[in-house]
């Protein structure tokens, strides 16, 4: 049962025919395909920086998949109880799974960030390397599980399937990921590594 109770009275899930699933998961599937293909852009523009610093292309499965995982875990407890009437599709209910996520979403990213952190240093030995893309798993950790949270609540709210939140912040930290951890270790190694050169 989730932490943050909420009560409310089950809805069971509508019937449909396979072919109506299947169009409809094929649509949202769909949308979210050309949502993901927007990383591309993101990379395209840190062209420089992975070139520079090829060690961060390497990483980056890693980060994003965390990402990915966090959010989803999070996603998956607020549709569970969104499903059990445990929770309810309302803005207080929302804050309370915030809040309580909010702290998991602290102690995660730590977590992780400690053992990134190790990753990092073990393959290349550099502070600046091991540094940035600790950051960035930190943000992006704690990113994940909060969009995880209030994804569901946003879909029930707007009349979508919450069920959808699990494949969508996937995605979504997929591309976010990307650009958080691109935008950290351009300014971790270089506009930092810069400023502290010249000064």
């Amino acid at each position: 049962m989730p932490d943050f109770l909420c009560t409310a009275a089950p809805t069971p899930p509508p019937v449909m025919t396979s072919v109506k699933e299947a169009f409809t998961r094929g649509r949202w599937l769909l949308g979210l395909l050309i949502l993901q293909s927007t990383s591309s852009m993101v990379l395209d523009k840190y062209e420089g920086l992975l070139k520079e610093h090829l060690f961060v292309t390497l990483f980056l499965t890693m980060l994003v998949g965390a990402g990915g995982n966090a959010g989803n875990q999070s996603a998956i407890k607020v549709i569970r109880g969104l499903a059990t009437g445990a929770l309810e599709p309302t803005f207080p209910c929302m804050i309370r799974s915030v809040k309580q996520q909010g702290v998991v979403a602290v102690l995660l990213g730590t977590g992780l960030s400690v053992g990134g952190f190790v990753r990092v240093w073990l393959s290349t030995h550099d502070m600046a390397s091991a540094t940035a893309i600790t950051a960035s798993l930190l943000m992006i950790v704690v990113v994940s599980i909060l969009v995880g949270t209030i994804l569901p609540y946003a879909m029930a709210k707007v009349k979508l399937d919450p069920a959808h939140a699990g494949t969508t912040i996937q995605v979504v930290m997929d591309v976010s990921g990307v650009a958080i951890t691109c935008a950290t270790c351009s300014f971790v190694l270089d506009q930092l590594a810069a400023a502290l050169a010249t000064g």
